[in-house]
């Protein structure tokens, strides 16, 4: 699965207000005070969101959760998925490869916990990803044969032998995942 036009318009849009000098920092506190509250809690997300919504709403929570921890740590590292992003901080602690596993085994509804501070984790540690990528993950986390869990998991344990891991350069073995998350 891939993300549809109008859900690339929605990570763009959220891009958008983290422009570098252009920030808006009142849409970015907006999606900031939904951390840790349900949908129907957001009230000053909902002008945000809600345009970038699919009719069928079987799925709205996850664009809000991305929202959210968009406002928390608002960089993009295109084709940077989570589990990648996340593999330099096994080396600063014993304990972040626990809270990755904690992070690969959460039940969809507890997910955005975990990820908020996973995300968390990332901002303090200077580590962004690639947010279309996260929205697309979400939209799949609960396939039954759990492929998003397992990619993360790739990516985290994946040798970093003859591989650049610096902020500027991108880890990505899947150059189609690359270009179609290419947006100018």
């Amino acid at each position: 699965m891939s993300l549809d036009e109008k859900q690339k318009t929605f990570i763009g849009y959220l891009l958008n207000l983290a422009k570098e000098g252009a920030e808006d920092r009142g849409a970015l506190a907006d999606l900031r005070s939904g951390l840790g509250r349900e949908p129907g809690e957001m009230a000053r997300l909902h002008k945000h969101v809600v345009p970038y919504l699919p009719e069928k709403s079987y799925n709205d929570r996850w664009y809000y959760v991305t929202a959210t921890l968009f406002g928390l740590f608002p960089k993009h590292r295109q084709g940077c998925g989570l589990g990648t992003a996340f593999r330099p901080l096994k080396q600063k602690s014993d304990s972040m490869e626990a809270r990755f596993v904690a992070l690969l085994n959460a039940h969809p509804d507890d997910l955005d916990g975990h990820l908020r501070h996973a995300v968390s984790l990332l901002k303090a540690n200077e580590q962004p990803f690639d947010w279309f990528r996260l929205l697309d993950d979400l939209l799949q986390w609960d396939h039954p044969e759990g492929h998003v869990q397992l990619r993360w998991a790739r990516d985290f344990y994946k040798s970093n032998a003859g591989q650049t891991d610096s902020p500027g350069e991108t880890i990505d073995d899947n150059a189609s995942e690359r270009e179609e998350h290419n947006h100018d």
